[in-house]
């Protein structure tokens, strides 16, 4: 379980690896279901899946300066001591993927917008590919030693103990697999969304079920986990605030797709 696999004695770190087999896997799976449910242009979808990844790598960065700034300005009497150096490691370190998730959607919709491409089906087809490559990216975060879950026994089958060469993680602990058993839900949640989007006609389906399971799943999971870098909002990590209001988000998609899709058979 190391950070980094050796090629022609150059350390790459796993973790960056999978990121790139994700994005690859992601566009592959999009334009697979693309062409099988010809909803939507191959071309309009790969353009579409460009401009999501960069405003994704945008929001991944951003989204954690942007929530620790108004988690200081709320509880400043927990910084006010901290030196410039110690406030900009809190601030910068890590990136979220719910940030990355924000990011790329608001990147979307702004490019169908402009260029008039249909974004329910585009958002069907993406979110399968997106749960699919969010597995594997969480793959990378066991091998990273990030988002790590809770202390457990030593005899528990599903902890793990990272060696003194986590990047994350502490060594010589028994932690729950948290990234393992996340990418294990996501790989379930991407196949329940493939099967929705190739099995019905309902559009809108895939997407919106994708927007309720996952904050779902997320919410309860981040219970499990042991990381402490991920700020908090009273009894809530920031990823259950955010999980929360994408999961009401998610709600409300599915009711306005299933209103729009209803007016316009009449």
């Amino acid at each position: 379980m190391s950070p980094f696999i050796n090629i022609f004695d150059i350390a790459i770190p796993v973790y960056g690896l999978l990121a790139i087999v994700a994005a690859f896997v992601a566009w592959f799976v999009a334009m697979l279901l693309s062409k099988k449910k010809k909803w939507i242009d191959s071309g309009d979808v790969s353009l579409a899946f460009l401009i999501g990844i960069s405003g994704g790598v945008a929001g991944a960065f951003l989204l954690r300066p942007i929530t620790k700034l108004v988690e200081v300005f709320i509880f400043w009497g927990r910084y006010e001591f901290a030196s410039a150096s110690e406030f900009f490691d809190y601030l910068f370190g890590e990136i979220v993927f719910y940030g990355g998730f924000l990011g790329g959607l608001i990147a979307i919709v702004i490019f169908c917008r402009k260029y008039k491409i249909k974004i329910i089906p585009l958002f069907d087809i993406f979110a399968p590919a997106l749960a699919l490559a969010h597995a594997i990216g969480r793959v990378g975060c066991f091998f990273g030693g990030c988002c790590y879950g809770m202390i457990m026994p030593y005899s528990h089958p599903l902890s793990i103990i990272y060696p003194a060469a986590s990047l994350g993680a502490p060594s010589g602990v028994p932690l729950l697999a948290m990234p393992l058993i996340e990418a294990s839900f996501l790989l379930i949640l991407s196949i329940v969304l493939a099967i929705l989007l190739l099995a019905r006609k309902t559009p809108g389906l895939s997407a919106s079920t994708y927007l309720i399971m996952y904050p779902l799943g997320r919410f309860i999971l981040e219970f499990f986990r042991g990381d402490i870098i991920r700020g908090n909002y009273g009894l809530l990590t920031t990823s259950q605030v955010i999980s929360v209001l994408v999961f009401i988000f998610g709600f409300g998609y599915f009711f306005y797709v299933r209103r729009k899709e209803k007016h316009c058979r009449l």
